[in-house]
Parts: structure tokens; C-alpha cells; sequence
């Protein structure tokens, strides 16, 4: 599997005793990526997990996000944005996968059955997904904006 993956395109990804069949980005409902969206709001509201996320990335020397699990290991000193993160990264993988080879539907409930080295590389697999998924809250640079950032 590549680092580069086009979320453009559908992709068939080699995982740990299996493979998963990713959709393109843009054959994703809204049904599909509501929970995505609820749950990127959510994690978002703990601010002691945003500023830690920003402050990892921000020490990145590569300018690469980062991984499912270096956001794990920082929202996991955090109580409850550990499990927001957890759930959020099960929902990324049920709205990118298609198919998978294993012989039970892809659902957020059955995703908690993967064998664990097959999870941890299908959510490394799905990650990029999460940017073109998640409704983005950073102010914008457009003065025509109602999020425009404040002078004052």
C-alpha cells in the first residue's frame, strides 16, 4: 500500500490477512459521512486535544499529518477524546470501505472484529479520507466569510 492514495479513485488495499475495497470520496453519502461529521465536531471540543494535535503537527519536520495511531497516542492521555477519536476512526473506515474479504458486512460493529494488525492498517489506509470528510472550522481568509477572523 502507498502512502499516496487517491481518494479520487477506487482502490483495492492489501491489509494483514486480507484486503479492503475503498470507494472514491465522492461515492460517500451524506448517510455515510454524517456520523464522520458529528464525531470530527465532537473530538473538536475538547480543546486540550486540539492544541496538543496542532502543536504535533506543527513539530513535523516531513509536513505530513499525522498517523491514526500518533493521534491515538496523544488523545489517549485525554480520557474521553481517546474514545471520540477510536470511534471516529471506525466510522472513517465504514464510510471508506466497500468490501472487505472477511465474511461480515462492513459495519462500525463489525469493524471491532478485524484482527488487530488489519484495523491498524486499514485505518492508516483511510486517513486521508478524514480531511475531505470532516467539516472544517478554521476560520477563513475570505472577508466575505462569516467566519472571517476577527481584527478586534
Amino acid at each position: 500500500m502507498t502512502d499516496t492514495l487517491d481518494i479520487t479513485q477506487p482502490n483495492r488495499v492489501p491489509l494483514p490477512g486480507g484486503w479492503a475495497d475503498l470507494r472514491p470520496v465522492c461515492d460517500i453519502t451524506e448517510r455515510l459521512r454524517r456520523p464522520v461529521k458529528r464525531l470530527s465536531a465532537k473530538l473538536g471540543s475538547y480543546p486540550e486535544f486540539m492544541a496538543a494535535v496542532s502543536e504535533a503537527r506543527s513539530s513535523q519536520t516531513d509536513g505530513q499529518d499525522l498517523t491514526p495511531g500518533e493521534e491515538l497516542r496523544i488523545a489517549a492521555a485525554m480520557g474521553a477524546a481517546f474514545d471520540v477519536l477510536e470511534q471516529l476512526q471506525d466510522e472513517l473506515v465504514v464510510c471508506a470501505v466497500r468490501g472487505w474479504s472477511w465474511e461480515f458486512p462492513v459495519t462500525a460493529d463489525a469493524v471491532l472484529d478485524l484482527p488487530a494488525p488489519a484495523l491498524d492498517a486499514l485505518r492508516k489506509a483511510v486517513a486521508p479520507y478524514q480531511r475531505a470528510l470532516s467539516p472544517d472550522f478554521e476560520p477563513s481568509p475570505d472577508p466575505a466569510s462569516p467566519t472571517e477572523p476577527s481584527s478586534a
